[in-house]
């Protein structure tokens, strides 16, 4: 990572992308028939994360921050190799896909000739892979780091337990993420706002009706604080990676560097407990009311 961050023809601003395949076979199938300039093409896949949820644009400064500073840990883009015999996975139906386990479109025209997946967070401890992230994590992930612009999720719905109600989702303030140290160990309190759009809907749908909006946000609320509770503590129990970088919010707590660099953020993060606050807001798109 410094040999790449010293060479002058490296810029910072290059994303990094680990693959689940050779490097090699990754860039062999990653072409587009629509976009003939490859910096663009690259930069595409990098930039769906504001339209998709399912990934971050991190670039190289991010991941040798994220390896050198004492704050947290790196992560950078997942990306795999599709088998041509997967069947098609709607990812927004589907949160638990991860690369190479869905189709490669990822509802984004520009890829659709290429063989490859850009899905999930590759998850480093110090400078080694610790384990990988999947679609709702990552969208867990952008919204804990008040990254997320938009995305679409699915939750169970209420009114039939074979059926789920799409939700366009989005923050609607940013999360306030506080940490105190309670017997030497972390406390992590997670504030979440979002505004959510109600997509799926037929005619025998009734969402105009204030009781069942209340129930569908009873289960939005209930669906988001498991899966955001799920990711921190899959990073901090499994992974022991602190990727959202939650020392900056703990470092008030101690009175000199030093003592901030004795207690060893890093190697602490995996004793955290978490308190998760989610407040989503229902609206549906359907209805003039």
């Amino acid at each position: 990572m410094y040999t790449l961050t010293n060479n002058i023809d490296v810029r910072p601003d290059c994303n990094v992308l680990i693959s689940r395949s050779t490097a090699y076979d990754f860039l062999s199938n990653s072409k587009s028939e629509i976009e003939s300039i490859t910096a663009k093409y690259y930069e595409i896949i990098a930039s769906s994360s504001r339209y998709t949820g399912y990934t971050s644009n991190i670039t190289l400064s991010d991941v040798f921050n994220g390896i050198s500073d004492t704050f947290g840990e790196a992560s950078a883009i997942l990306g795999s190799i599709t088998e041509s015999n997967k069947s098609n996975v709607d990812l927004s139906t589907n949160n638990d896909t991860i690369s190479g386990e869905t189709t490669a479109n990822l509802k984004n025209d520009t890829q659709a000739s290429s063989k490859i997946d850009v899905v999930g967070l590759a998850v480093f401890k110090d400078d080694k892979l610790a384990g990988e992230l999947t679609a709702i994590e990552t969208v867990c992930h952008l919204i804990i780091t008040n990254e997320l612009e938009e995305c679409i999720i699915s939750i169970p719905s209420p009114f039939d337990s074979d059926s789920v109600i799409d939700l366009y989702v989005n923050i609607q303030k940013n999360t306030k993420n506080k940490v105190e140290i309670i017997n030497g160990s972390p406390y992590i309190s997670c504030d979440v706002k979002l505004d959510a759009r109600i997509l799926s809907a037929d005619e025998n749908s009734n969402y105009f009706e204030k009781e069942n909006l209340e129930l569908i946000k009873a289960y939005a609320n209930s669906y988001m604080k498991n899966q955001i509770e799920n990711y921190l503590y899959k990073t901090s129990k499994n992974y022991k990676s602190d990727i959202v970088k939650f020392g900056k919010y703990a470092v008030h707590n101690f009175l000199t560097w030093q003592d901030w660099l004795d207690y060893n953020w890093c190697g602490n993060y995996e004793n955290s407990f978490f308190n998760v606050d989610v407040n989503v807001d229902i609206i549906s798109s359907y209805l003039i009311s």
